[in-house]
């Protein structure tokens, strides 16, 4: 029923029945920006107090719910400052996941802890893209904050918040706001009946706009008269690897991953895709913008196959990916990153299997500033290298 509501205000379904469920949905609309309006003053006016934290704090956040591209920005950002000698970690609601504990430490900086099914895919990917980096998901990010200046033994860090945008309790140096340039603020509308979590005007409270997948934008938009001069940087997702679907183990039931199994021994080339029949498949926010990137490797043609965000994979729904791959001729299937740590427990077993031609392949994106670089770095080594203040609860 969750995933039939999210089709419906994201305009995946539409019909007579969706049209009447938007209805219904838009007073509720009107009561929720209500609320937001209230919330907002009462932190604007010092009636709520920020919790402050003894080292540097980074949001990234979106106000469109779905995907605008967070991840590859938090992985960026934390890859950039453990360049230049700083101390990074990344806190996460840790969406989905199945682990009962309030804080989980998903990475501890020396290697990941927790099966998949405990940590939640986006924490999972996180925690195998930046070794070194400790990774932890909990709802309070205070408290899971906490947890990681008892990992580092110190304050002289940063913690970068993965959709930290709309939690304004925890206090942050910096609030960098990611914006989808092929979908900016989704239908237009708040939630329960659209897809904005917050209105348009939030984007005043942003230190900086990062417009992401620029270059599948059709059209450049105007953030001006939203942003009132805030610092705007258009990026894009870049593809960087393509590797096959190893024959991984079933990693929702087994032990923490082996790093070693990160170094794909079968990468292979981007203009393998030149020209071939492609059967995209994800289970994230935006599915038609991963379409959107693999048609820069200029295949043949591109289906697309999406599931929910963040869907737990079955048997049967491999089975649906080979029967579609067969019934429209595709001769390669190719899945996102946080996607295939999901599907691999399925490629060895017996029941599943691909038709001879088709080869599986995972797509692997790196985030890229197409404006001024520099300028972004200068800001985020500022934050990093600030004195920080003492605890504040």
């Amino acid at each position: 029923m969750k995933d039939y509501l999210y089709a419906i205000i994201t305009g995946r379904t539409t019909g007579v029945i969706p049209s009447l469920l938007i209805g219904l949905l838009t007073p509720l609309s009107y009561i929720y920006a209500l609320v937001l309006k209230t919330r907002g003053w009462l932190y604007d006016c010092g009636f709520f107090k920020q919790k402050q934290l003894p080292c540097g704090v980074i949001s990234v956040g979106n106000i469109v719910a779905g995907g605008t591209g967070k991840t590859p920005v938090v992985i960026w950002i934390a890859k950039y400052l453990q360049s230049e000698g700083f101390q990074v970690a990344v806190l996460l609601r840790g969406y989905k996941r199945l682990g009962h504990h309030s804080i989980s430490v998903i990475s501890d900086g020396k290697g990941v802890l927790t099966t998949l099914t405990d940590s939640g895919d986006e924490a999972d990917m996180i925690a195998r893209k930046l070794p070194g980096v400790p990774v932890v998901v909990g709802s309070d990010r205070y408290a899971a904050g906490l947890e990681v200046i008892q990992l580092w033994g110190n304050t002289e860090g940063v913690l970068i918040l993965d959709d930290g945008f709309q939690r304004r309790q925890l206090a942050r140096d910096l609030d960098i706001l990611t914006i989808d340039s092929t979908q900016p603020f989704g239908t237009g509308k708040l939630l329960p009946a659209g897809t904005l979590r917050e209105p348009k005007t939030a984007l005043k409270r942003a230190d900086i706009l990062l417009l992401t997948r620029t270059d599948l934008a059709a059209e450049s938009i105007d953030f001006e008269q939203f942003g009132q001069g805030k610092q705007a940087f258009r990026t894009c997702h870049q593809p960087t690897k393509l590797y096959q679907l190893s024959a991984g183990s079933d990693r929702s039931e087994s032990s923490p991953i082996d790093r070693d199994r990160l170094e794909r021994d079968e990468e292979c080339a981007l203009d393998l895709l030149e020209g071939q029949h492609l059967l995209a498949v994800c289970g994230i926010g935006n599915p038609e913008a991963f379409a959107g990137t693999l048609r820069q490797c200029e295949p043949k043609a591109v289906e697309l196959l999406a599931f929910p965000d963040h869907h737990r994979y079955s048997l049967g729904d491999l089975n649906d990916i080979s029967a579609r791959a067969r019934d429209i001729g595709a001769n390669i299937v190719v899945t996102t990153e946080k996607d295939s740590q999901k599907l691999e427990a399925f490629v060895a077993t017996t029941e599943f299997s691909l038709p001879e031609s088709v080869q599986f392949f995972v797509l692997e994106i790196e985030l890229e500033i197409r404006t001024n670089p520099d300028a972004l770095k200068k800001r985020l080594y500022q934050i990093a290298a600030k004195p920080k203040s003492g605890l504040n609860e």
